[in-house]
Parts: structure tokens; sequence; C-alpha cells
């Protein structure tokens, strides 16, 4: 399944990233817990590596605690700032202000004005986070990638945050890191054939988090062993998507089931783990 998505927008948000980055003080990363590895964008990396970074693991909620620990963990190992982040809740604001000051502290040279950029994939809660930071709802919000589209400054005593549209890079990789990216809502959905997005999802959940499955959906265990087609087309049925003469509607099925997963209906899950993992440059 190839995944590729690179509008010209993203090409205008690298260029402007780069005019502006002179201005910049601290970089704010903000990336999805559920896929702390698939979601750092190579680019910003590579643009921002002379800046002192922050790290956020955003929507903690939506991800495996355990997995996000170890996360945590594997990058602070690596010599990163990282904070394990809940932009909807406001969870752990405080250790990110302080660490914010704490940066600019022992980086910056004394000055008024601290200038923050957060940084980013489409649809990993960026302007969330600048909201919290800023105290109050200052930039546009949505579920989907691509609302951020301009800069947006917002002032907070002595800090002046930057928020910057959402930046994938030209080409991915692997097809297992656009899955997950696709899986995640960072590319849209409607850019890619829905019902081969969720049959492998369904195939990766079967083998990885299968009881996610049985306790949402009221499946079996040997349901759920099934190959991922057949679980498909039982889901349909029991959530009632059905063409006319009782034919399940296989993309109204897989579009359901994406929509459970992005929402956390499905539970607690992160799609990779530190293992075999490496940290971008």
């Amino acid at each position: 399944m190839e995944i590729q998505w690179y509008p010209g927008h993203m090409a205008k948000a690298k260029r402007e990233l780069k005019a502006i980055l002179p201005l910049l003080d601290i970089i704010i990363e903000v990336t999805d817990a559920r896929i702390p590895k698939s979601s750092r964008n190579p680019d910003l990396i590579s643009l921002t590596k002379n800046k002192p970074r922050l790290l956020l693991l955003n929507k903690v909620d939506l991800a495996d605690p355990v997995a996000t620990d170890q996360w945590v963990n594997y990058y602070r190992l690596s010599g990163e700032r990282v904070i394990p982040f809940n932009a909807r809740t406001g969870e752990q604001l405080a250790a990110l202000e302080d660490l914010i000051n704490q940066v600019g502290r022992e980086t910056l040279a004394p000055k008024p004005i601290w200038r923050l950029g957060v940084v980013g994939v489409p649809n990993c809660g960026k302007s969330s986070v600048l909201n919290r930071l800023a105290g109050r709802s200052a930039a546009q919000v949505g579920e989907r990638p691509g609302v951020t589209r301009g800069r947006q400054w917002v002032k907070r005593g002595k800090w002046e945050i930057l928020d910057t549209p959402g930046m994938l890079w030209p080409k991915i990789g692997d097809v297992e890191t656009g899955l997950k990216l696709a899986w995640v809502g960072t590319i849209k959905p409607e850019n890619l054939d829905p019902e081969e997005l969720v049959l492998n999802l369904l195939g990766w959940l079967q083998e990885n988090y299968p009881v996610a499955l049985q306790s949402n959906y009221g499946l079996t265990p040997p349901e759920v062993a099934g190959e991922p087609y057949s679980v498909l087309q039982v889901i349909g049925k029991r959530r009632g998507c059905l063409r006319r003469g009782g034919e399940v509607d296989l993309r109204r099925t897989a579009e359901l089931i994406g929509y459970d997963f992005r929402q956390g209906k499905l539970g607690a899950i992160t799609l990779e783990t530190t293992s075999a993992s490496h940290v971008l440059p």
C-alpha cells in the first residue's frame, strides 16, 4: 500500500519555518504518543537541531501508559528533554512551563522576550499545546490535519509563542511508518483507501491488542483470530453497517473502525515500541 502525502501547503510551511527559525529561541516539538517515533519529522529535527528543543509526547490519554513510560525513558537516556503531555486536559502543563523556564535560563542570554516555536506533524495537537501555554483559546484547533495554515503569534508574559502548520516530509520511507501516520489521522483518511487501511489496522490489532477488538465490538476469541477481512465482515454485521439485502457495507464499516481507533474507543493503544528503534539525528 503506497502512502504519500505532500501537498503544496506543506512545502510552503517548510519554507516559512526556515525563514522564521532565526527569530525562535526554543523549539517545542509535539509528537503523537501513540507513535512517538513515526510522528517525528526528520526534516523538522534537522532544521531545528541548533536550537534548544523540548519534546512533547502529546495525546497520552490515547496511548498505552506502560509504552509511554518506556518511550519517555528511552528519549531521556538519548539526551532529549521530553515530557508526556495531554493538551486536552492540561496534564503536565506545570512541568512543561518549568522546563521551558529552565531551558531558557540555561541556554539563552538574558533578554526581555523568549520566542517559542511549536512544531510537529499534522494533527498532533500543536494548536492545543499553544492554547494551554497561552492560558486561553488563542489558536484554531481541529480534529483534522491541516487546520493551521499560517503563522499565529501568541503572547504570555515574557513568552511569545508561534504555532506553525503541520509538516510532513516529502517521501515516507516505508509502508509501516505511513500506515501508522494514517491510522492516527496524521494523513487525511480520505486520501487513502479506507478498506485497505483498516484491514492492515485490524491485522495489527489482532496480533498486538486482540482484547481491544473483543471488548469494543463484542467479538469472540475465534472471531478475533480470523482473517482481517472476516473480522471486518463480522464487525460490519454487529454494528449494522449493511446495504439493502443485508450485505455488509465494507467502506462504511472501515470508516467506523478507523474513527473508533482515532477517538480512543478501542482503548489506550501505542503502535510502536522502543525495541529496535533509534533516535533521529
